[in-house]
């Protein structure tokens, strides 16, 4: 009987101890979620009026970033950011900054003129319905997870929004409701906080805001189709488009009814490199065939494409449709071998993780030459950009020197991003840690520093990206250019009064026998390294195949380029690894030419683009293994050579 009866006392003790753990685990959840920060801002104090200065005619040269991520993205909230818009767009001009997963201090070497932030549509409502006290999801497991960033449910949250084939990125239900009409809801309130943080930060003709978002679907294994969407100014639509409301062309079907009369819109296309394929392959995004109605509301809309950014270059790959050694820069996949391009034809996807031709910038132009012979249009007269993809709420955040990672508690120490340990995120995507770089900037030549002259220097592709660096690159084409053109004083009036800028069309010579000639000029950027050389680079069809030719036209240290290959000599400049100085004595702080076609044929649709680069220096991943005293990472260089690359300029005969 004691027995029984010590038993059944210690089983209402251990009951009652359950319970008292159990409320002391819902007060301490409690006190926990008190102690929450919201991803919401307060307003920002009104931007202080400044006098705006006289349009330059002949444009300045502005440098920002169009795909930046804050506390808003649902990836980057969970990867413990904080900034949100506001404090984005106050780092972008100059203001100190804590970064997350470490609180180290971060500010810009030199403040941005323009920036967008461009949060995940997708995870915009279900954002705003886990830190609504009084909504339905605040209590699941997913949005407590969420709210203390829990990373293990990144996978899952990340899974949601793949599309394959015909089938769309899914809504989560038990954050969204069944409908996903919470998170629909929800969207628009984030949209609008959004819209008022950009229009409390835009300060015309010193800091420029755009209205924008990303649309993020994603495939098998990480990759991605992504479009960034910049709106010119406060006319936009009630909401965002998201992966789950559609593919891409839904996407751009959407942009042509929602945005009309005032509302002016244009689509970045995400870098290629990993889009396994599809983004410029051989069929929608769906898998089904491609139509001329698609592809002409991508040619409307899809103005620019990313070069370069955080997952690397897009420009091309050794291997894949080119020998040009410049083509082996902060590339993340290697070429696709022949078993590995077959094209499935459900998901018009070839093998991932791996380069195909239709995943590099360059050939996707040569692409446009031939396929506009099939739809009686080019679909693919894409403008050249660089930007970050920062996730840290860090626009423009790109010195190789200074540079302490851009995605929260994923890559916040140097251990990290050398892959002495390894995060989570970085075993989801499946990338090694070392591969992803600090990314690039957009450069646009505009009459001034306001959303008008900007956006719509980036409507008429007179951009230019970098790797990071803020080079001042620029091309003009014209066929009645003097050999000299680039000693006078009056080059670029001349340049705009007899040719055209990048991003535009070279129209058929008047005489016969004429060739067009490239005024290319390149300014220095003060805080990098002084300027190596300038190449352009030539694309053009022969028959049904396309082809291409890289020149040397302008190289400092009074080299010149070898007529023979078109090549210069390396300068000799040198980097110290041991302390990462670099020589002072080689370079050029600014080149230009002009320079003639040798072997152009006014019968043969052609391109030119120009790529700067500068003397080397070290990689971000060398000064960390410095700061550990690590072994570098043997699967990148321990030094980068930086560089600009400017929108195409097209010809284009007249029987076209």
């Amino acid at each position: 009987m004691n027995v029984r009866r010590i038993a059944k006392n210690t089983a209402l003790g251990l009951l009652a101890l359950m319970v008292v753990l159990a409320l002391a685990a819902v007060a301490a959840l409690a006190y926990l979620e008190n102690q929450l920060r919201s991803p919401h801002e307060q307003p920002s104090a009104k931007a202080v009026a400044q006098s705006l200065p006289a349009a330059n005619p002949q444009r300045n040269a502005y440098f920002g970033d169009l795909h930046v991520h804050t506390s808003m993205s649902l990836d980057a909230n969970i990867f413990d950011t904080r900034s949100g818009p506001r404090m984005a767009y106050e780092f972008a001009k100059g203001r100190e900054i804590a970064l997350p997963g470490t609180g180290v201090w971060q500010k810009l070497m030199a403040p941005l003129d323009f920036a967008a932030v461009t949060d995940h549509a997708e995870g915009m409502g279900a954002l705003h319905s886990c830190f609504d006290r009084a909504g339905a999801a605040y209590w699941t497991l997913d949005c407590i997870g969420i709210r203390h960033q829990v990373l293990l449910i990144f996978p899952r949250l990340f899974a949601n929004l793949q599309q394959s084939g015909a089938t769309l990125a899914q809504n989560n239900a038990r954050m969204c409701g069944a409908t996903g009409k919470a998170c629909l809801d929800g969207g628009k309130s984030v949209w609008l906080e959004m819209q008022a943080a950009a229009r409390e930060h835009y300060q015309p003709g010193t800091f420029t805001t755009f209205n924008g978002f990303e649309y993020s679907p994603t495939l098998v294994r990480g990759g991605m189709l992504h479009r960034n969407v910049i709106f010119r100014g406060e006319a936009v639509p009630f909401n965002v488009f998201s992966a789950m409301d559609g593919f891409v062309e839904d996407l751009m079907r959407w942009l042509d009814v929602q945005c009309k009369g005032d509302c002016k819109v244009l689509t970045i296309a995400h870098n290629p490199n990993f889009s396994w394929g599809l983004m410029f392959g051989d069929t929608n995004s769906d898998g089904t065939p491609l139509t001329a109605a698609n592809l002409a509301l991508r040619a409307k809309y899809d103005a620019l494409i990313e070069v370069f950014q955080a997952k690397g270059s897009s420009e091309c790959t050794l291997g894949v449709g080119t020998t040009d050694e410049q083509c082996a820069f902060e590339n993340i996949f290697p070429a696709c071998t022949p078993e590995e391009s077959s094209v499935d034809a459900q998901t018009g996807q070839h093998s991932n993780r791996c380069i195909g031709t239709n995943d590099m910038v360059r050939n996707v132009l040569k692409r446009g030459l031939v396929d506009a012979n099939k739809w009686g249009f080019n679909p693919y007269k894409l403008g050249i950009i660089g930007s970050t993809d920062n996730h840290n709420g860090a626009p423009g955040d790109t010195q190789e020197s200074t540079w302490n990672g851009h995605a929260g508690v994923n890559d916040a120490t140097p251990e990290q991003r050398l892959g002495i340990k390894r995060g989570l995120v970085a075993k989801v995507v499946g990338l090694s840690p070392a591969t992803i770089n600090p990314g690039g900037l957009v450069g646009v030549w505009a009459e001034q520093n306001t959303r008008e002259a900007i956006w719509d220097a980036l409507a008429r592709k007179e951009t230019f990206g970098t790797s990071g660096t803020r080079v001042r690159a620029r091309l003009f084409a014209g066929f009645d250019f003097p050999a000299d053109l680039h000693t006078r004083a009056d080059a670029v009036a001349f340049a705009y009064q007899k040719g055209v800028p990048m991003g535009a069309d070279l129209l058929t010579p008047a005489l016969a026998g004429a060739a067009p000639s490239l005024l290319v000029m390149a300014l220095r950027d003060a805080n990098s390294a002084p300027l190596q050389r300038i190449q352009i680079v030539k694309g053009w069809v022969s028959g049904n195949e396309t082809k291409e030719q890289v020149f040397d036209v302008a190289c400092s240290d009074g080299i010149a380029p070898d007529p023979a290959t078109h090549r210069c000599r390396d300068n000799g400049a040198k980097v110290d690894l041991s302390d990462c100085s670099i020589s002072t004595d080689k370079g050029a702080s600014s080149l230009s030419t002009t320079w003639r076609d040798p072997a152009f044929n006014p019968a043969v649709a052609a391109f030119y683009y120009v790529r700067v680069l500068e003397n080397p220096v070290c990689r971000y991943s060398q000064r960390d293994a410095l700061k550990l005293g690590a072994e570098h990472p043997s699967n990148v260089p321990k030094t980068i050579q930086e560089r600009a690359w400017t929108s195409p300029v097209w010809y284009t005969p007249k029987n076209r």
